[in-house]
């Protein structure tokens, strides 16, 4: 299994600090939303706050391919370096988890950010249904229902006593095959994360959250 160029190791760093910021502050911001919801919840405020709910749940899809990316840049590093073909392998049979399970997690949320979509501005509803096709794309480009499942069943989720279907699935694994699932997995989540970060930019979500803020800085101390 030959290994991809180093150009695409080297990313790998830019990579985790991007993404290890995007999960610190989805952290941040969610620390800050429960905050104001037991402030207001203490303080008997009745203000209907649906706005934060959103973006509690934005950050929850956020924060699933955040998670993702950092393991499969990590992942990808690993691969580069590894110095024999099992520790190919392992890497591999990971990276193949990770992105199964990240999909499969994913499906719980199809139907809320349908619905955003719907309601989003119009070039917003182009973007979400062209991130749809793109995953429909790479999953039947890299087999997502046939041979991604097996090997998450059978080789990472869980291991197989048929040896000789472990065998026959680990033995065409596929170094630089699996380099190039990682980038275009990553261009996925770039594209997801951007259309996430323009709904949250939508005027009315804005307004929304920022007549909650005014009235959380009434009431709770010290908050800014």
């Amino acid at each position: 299994m030959e290994i991809i160029g180093k150009s695409f190791n080297d990313s790998a760093d830019s990579t985790v600090t991007v993404f290890t910021e995007v999960l610190d502050t989805a952290r941040k911001v969610n620390k800050i939303i429960d905050c104001v919801k037991i402030h207001f919840d203490t303080n008997n405020v009745e203000m209907c706050l649906d706005g934060f709910d959103l973006v509690k749940k934005i950050n929850d899809v956020v924060s699933l391919f955040a998670i993702a990316t950092l393991d499969l840049a990590v992942s990808s590093k690993m691969l580069y370096s590894a110095s024999n073909n099992w520790e190919k392998i392992y890497v591999i049979k990971n990276v193949y988890l990770t992105i199964f399970e990240s999909f499969k997690t994913f499906n719980k949320y199809r139907e809320f950010l349908n619905i955003l979509s719907e309601k989003a501005l119009p070039h917003l509803k182009e973007n979400f249904a062209n991130i749809n096709n793109s995953i429909k794309t790479f999953k039947k480009e890299y087999r997502y229902e046939t041979n991604m499942k097996t090997i998450r069943n059978n080789i990472s989720g869980h291991i197989s006593d048929n040896v000789d279907l472990y065998y026959n699935t680990i033995i065409k694994f596929d170094g630089d095959k699996t380099g190039e699932m990682i980038i275009e997995f990553f261009k996925i989540t770039d594209d997801l994360t951007n259309f996430l970060t323009d709904i949250l930019e939508q005027n009315y979500i804005r307004k929304q959250n920022r007549e909650i803020l005014n009235v959380a800085k009434e009431v709770i101390p010290n908050f800014n």
